[in-house]
């Protein structure tokens, strides 16, 4: 009988006591972050408890939860307390507890709290919620609310974005040339080639060589052949214009019996002495007078008038140069020039460019680059050699720069877009990569500017949208 009353008092408590619980929203949470530190999760927000009823016997517990799917963690809860449940629970020992902290009601509005956690894979777009739930008479809990506050965007956040490749304009007639420097010996004083003279069989080999390597492919017509010669500044102006041109024109002869080119080919210059040749040497140099024997080879005196200055005025540093350089300035420099037929197989651009990637135009290699992976060492090396074969030319930076891009060599990037110019394509690229270096403002400002250039950027405002949304999202 003692055991009914006593179950019957506390069912009449209970139903009098649920209707001065508190509601799911008397609780109001704000200032909510997320952090990833490491392998762990750093939650934090604040408990707004300015609306929550006072009661002596009320028992309020905040659970906030982490879950997605059938995975969820119950963290740390918080506990409002009335006066009597306060006084029961520090009887109990439950207010030392681990799983818990209480809180007197009536006596807080804020409660700041913060908790980490391990960070599994699972969370990244997880729900963050709060569960509360009421204690009532004879320990009975019921929830009020089940209630989803924010949610987690820790997930990886590619910065994948499509390259815009601009296909080089076709190059209709390929003219090429290739260049080389000889140093012809020649018995002082004279303009004849004698072969065999010193260093002559391996000089007069280089030029041979380079001619061959043209004449003997194929796929090229050798158009034009010249040859430059050069004297040094020592002696008489006369005489060094005098062995110039002869010898150069001796060197020209010599060729042109090798090989009996139409005479329309053969080409012939020379300069009576390389001025700029030793200015170049001299520029180089670590002299102590060097700027004042600049001075002199700037000037405008006369040739013979300049070298005697240089001799009477720094005659040790002449005999050095004179010992050092000047054999150096007697040299014949030699071009020649091709034309090359264009290649439209895929197959065989391909073997082109494993024997003679120079014979190739812009747009030869871009077919070529076409045909493979685009993940590929050979497709890099592809954009590589034709930003090689032409440092200065934009669209060839451009598409190197993008290839650099994806392989993630963003200071190789950086050096290509430097002589990309300043188109559509090249603009976008800079906020492409501007993007993948996280610099989201720069990327943002180049994207828009790209646009305005009649780029589409919806795909590249997708990415930088999902790249810079923070960590938890409120609901």
């Amino acid at each position: 009988m003692k055991r009914t009353i006593i179950f019957a008092a506390c069912a009449i408590a209970a139903s009098s006591l649920w209707a001065r619980m508190p509601e799911a929203s008397d609780v109001t949470i704000t200032d909510i972050t997320a952090a990833r530190d490491g392998s762990n999760l750093n939650l934090a927000f604040n408990l707004d408890l300015s609306k929550m009823p006072k009661g002596i016997n009320t028992e309020t517990r905040l659970i906030p939860v982490v879950k997605a799917g059938n995975d969820s963690i119950r963290l740390e809860s918080v506990t409002i307390a009335g006066r009597n449940r306060m006084i029961q629970a520090q009887r109990t020992g439950a207010v030392k507890s681990d799983a818990t902290k209480y809180y007197r009601s009536g006596k807080v509005k804020d409660i700041p709290y913060s908790t980490t956690i391990e960070y599994q894979s699972w969370m990244d777009n997880a729900n963050i919620d709060l569960v509360v739930e009421n204690l009532g008479c004879c320990e009975s809990r019921k929830t009020v609310a089940d209630r989803p506050l924010a949610r987690l965007n820790m997930g990886e956040r590619p910065i994948d974005m499509t390259l815009e490749y601009v296909t080089p304009v076709e190059e209709r007639v390929k003219m090429r040339n290739a260049r080389g420097e000889a140093y012809i010996d020649f018995v002082v004083n004279t303009t004849n080639i004698r072969p065999d003279y010193r260093n002559n069989p391996r000089e007069l080999d280089k030029i041979r060589a380079t001619i061959d390597s043209v004449k003997s492919d194929p796929d090229t017509k050798i158009t034009s052949l010249t040859i430059s010669g050069y004297a040094s500044p020592e002696g008489s102006y006369a005489n060094n214009e005098r062995l110039a041109k002869g010898r150069t024109q001796a060197l020209a002869d010599y060729v042109q019996k090798l090989y009996t080119f139409p005479k329309n080919i053969m080409k012939t210059f020379w300069v009576a002495e390389d001025w700029a040749g030793l200015r170049r040497f001299v520029e180089n140099s670590e002299m102590v007078k060097k700027d004042a024997i600049l001075a002199v080879i700037d000037s405008n005196l006369a040739p013979d008038t300049k070298d005697h200055k240089l001799a009477s005025d720094f005659p040790v540093d002449y005999r050095f140069m004179l010992t050092n350089w000047y054999p150096a300035l007697r040299h014949s420099d030699y071009t020649v020039e091709y034309e090359v037929r264009n290649y439209t197989d895929p197959a065989e651009i391909a073997r082109v460019f494993k024997k003679n990637p120079s014979n190739l135009s812009l747009r030869e290699l871009f077919i070529y680059a076409e045909t493979l992976d685009p993940k590929s060492a050979e497709y890099a090396d592809v954009f590589q050699t034709a930003a090689k074969m032409y440092p200065e030319d934009e669209t060839a930076n451009l598409n190197a720069a993008n290839c650099a891009i994806m392989r993630g060599d963003y200071q190789e990037a950086t050096a290509y877009l430097a002589k990309a110019g300043d188109t559509p394509q090249a603009t976008y690229a800079r906020g492409v990569l501007a993007a993948k270096t996280g610099d989201y403002a720069k990327a943002t400002q180049l994207f828009n500017k790209a646009g305005e250039m009649g780029i589409d950027i919806s795909d590249a405002r997708r990415v930088l949208e999902r790249a810079t949304a923070p960590d938890v999202v409120i609901f």
